[in-house]
């Protein structure tokens, strides 16, 4: 039983419209009446011959759904029911997808088969970086300011231990100055996080996504908010362990990966981008695979 986090309904729709030659257009709207839908959907299997039976099983789920829901409702779907319905369809639908594309499950730590273009499997424990939710712990009266007061007062507290088992000659002798070490531990604390939001305005210019998962073989999954099946702000505290990702690798940012032509400033420029990115994301790989992601979820 698959719990999914996230679901490109749009994706999963070309996939099978591309296959059978037809699409559910009750797969991608949720609003409008089930008769609507079935009128609109007949019409589809009617107008072309080459239809697959996947198209008609969802059709017939759909049609069995509204009827049951319908008896319960006392002959009209809430917006709630539609909802239950549609979102069921996609489930199936992505069911439907997966077969069609049929990813490569890739192993951690195995690169070998990564292609852009190629659909891939992905279970891991991923990272999830928010970075709307990251620059809030750095404003002003944030939880990394309480942190840098925090351990400024502990090394002072340390400190004055220190100081207070030798006298002032003794420290005068050894040429320590409190005060100056004191001033040096904490500006190096400070700086590790001051370091680390400096990090995080760079991934803010390099990636045009608020969201993404992160693996630590070199697979970057930037997220849409728009295709998130959970509330996108708990995602970060509620989930984690091992997901699966489905998606096609769209990108792949090596190394070795050079512009295409060096008198081009543009790509010259996009590959100094990457470069920066490749050396700032926290993977053991040298190759950075982007993945355009269909499905994130639990189980299988």
């Amino acid at each position: 039983m698959k719990q999914f986090l996230y679901l490109d309904t749009d994706i999963i729709n070309s996939i099978i419209a591309q296959t059978e030659k037809g699409l559910v257009q009750s797969l991608s709207d949720e609003e409008v009446s089930t008769e609507t839908e079935t009128d609109s959907l007949n019409a589809s299997i009617k107008g072309t011959g080459t239809i697959g039976g996947s198209i008609v099983k969802l059709a017939k789920a759909e049609a069995n759904l509204s009827g049951s829901l319908e008896s319960i409702e006392g002959g009209s779907l809430s917006s709630t029911s539609r909802q239950i319905i549609s979102k069921t369809l996609h489930d199936a639908a992505f069911d439907i997808a997966y077969a069609y594309i049929s990813p490569s499950e890739i192993e951690l730590q195995s690169q070998s088969n990564d292609e852009t273009g190629n659909y891939v499997e992905l279970t891991r424990v991923f990272d999830f970086v928010d970075l709307d939710y990251l620059e809030k712990l750095f404003e002003k009266d944030g939880i990394i300011e309480f942190i840098k007061k925090t351990s400024a007062e502990q090394i002072e507290a340390e400190a004055e231990k220190v100081k207070e088992g030798h006298n002032r000659e003794q420290l005068r002798k050894a040429g320590i100055n409190f005060k100056q070490e004191i001033k040096k531990a904490i500006d190096a604390n400070n700086k590790q996080y001051d370091d680390i939001a400096v990090i995080i305005k760079a991934m803010r210019g390099l990636i045009p996504y608020n969201r993404m998962l992160i693996s630590s073989d070199g697979y970057l999954v930037p997220l849409n908010t728009k295709y998130f099946r959970v509330d996108p702000l708990d995602l970060g505290f509620k989930y984690g362990g091992e997901i699966t990702c489905v998606g096609m690798i769209t990108n792949i940012i090596g190394e070795d990966t050079n512009p295409n032509d060096e008198n081009n400033i543009f790509a010259t420029v996009q590959f100094t981008a990457n470069e920066v990115l490749r050396k700032l994301l926290p993977t053991s790989e040298n190759n950075l695979c982007v993945i355009h992601p269909i499905a994130i979820y639990y189980g299988r």
